[in-house]
């Protein structure tokens, strides 16, 4: 006799468990779904799929398929990638939420009051069989089959994050049918960011730039007797640098004002230049044709 008054004790327990497990198992997966349905959405309207041109390898990938229509195959691209993120982010909360195990017992208790102490008590001593405990698993039985577990499942969160994962759903839906978007692309928004690379969604790469080369040309040429070191500077379209004394710089300055107004500075050779600038110019030459 006791013993059949505790197997319907412990059963009766184990039902309700179940069914509360069940009830929130339901709410954590439509909470699921709503974060991933409001993510696949904000995906579509700002255009999501331009994300994936940025990986080089995927973005050769996506333009040499040809087994699904373009359109299509951006639509499964934004559905994976909101998929990855949900799942990212739900491992992100449970690690960082604090872990709290179902008591089912402590649940009762703080539900019903006059379950209160009874409930444990009984729980504690389900292995003591004696007159006292006899009567205890008979008064707590009977309170156990009068209350309405339903009351305790989370039936307004289950409703309210129906409502909410069928109106996210609706959205996409309608976005896909309609091919509607918004006017915003992540590459035009990267765009406008200082210091990033000029890579775009669209699979354009930054031009490579060929670095400039630089002709410099040394010599020694002779002036009045002395010695001067030379040096023509091409890249900067200067003409010659050196080491000139000042009476030389005037002799250009003069040239350049006065009556010989054929004078300019370019890359080009230039006829009336001393004849001493002579070697220098052929070795400038000679070595820019190299």
């Amino acid at each position: 006799m006791w013993f059949e008054i505790y197997m319907l004790f412990e059963s009766i327990l184990v039902k309700y468990k179940n069914h509360l497990k069940w009830s929130y198992g339901t709410l954590g997966f439509l909470q699921v779904a709503c974060k991933f349905t409001f993510l696949f959405l904000l995906l579509i309207l700002f255009n999501g799929y331009e994300f994936a041109y940025f990986f080089p390898g995927l973005r050769a990938f996506i333009e040499n398929q040809a087994y699904v229509e373009p359109y299509w195959f951006n639509i499964i691209m934004m559905a994976a990638g909101a998929l990855l993120i949900t799942f990212f982010v739900s491992i992100a909360c449970k690690l960082l939420g604090k872990k709290r195990e179902f008591n089912l017992i402590n649940k009762l208790e703080g539900s019903f009051p006059g379950l209160r102490t009874k409930l444990s008590t009984a729980y504690d001593n389900k292995q003591n069989f004696n007159i006292v405990t006899k009567k205890l698993f008979e008064d707590v039985y009977k309170q156990l089959t009068d209350i309405n577990i339903k009351k305790l499942a989370p039936r307004n969160q289950i409703f309210r994050a129906f409502v909410i994962f069928l109106l996210f759903s609706g959205a996409v839906v309608y976005c896909i049918n309609q091919g509607f978007s918004l006017d915003i692309y992540p590459s035009r928004l990267i765009e406008k960011v200082p210091n990033f690379s000029d890579r775009t969604a669209s699979g354009k790469e930054e031009k490579e730039t060929v670095p400039e080369i630089e002709y410099n040309v040394e010599a020694v040429i002779t002036k009045n007797g002395e010695q001067i070191e030379m040096e023509i500077n091409p890249t900067l379209g200067l003409g010659f640098t050196n080491q000139v004394e000042e009476d030389t710089s005037n002799e250009f300055d003069g040239s350049s004002n006065g009556s010989n107004k054929e004078f300019r500075h370019s890359q080009t050779y230039t006829e009336n230049l001393p004849e001493e600038y002579e070697p220098l110019i052929k070795q400038y030459f000679e070595k820019l044709s190299s």
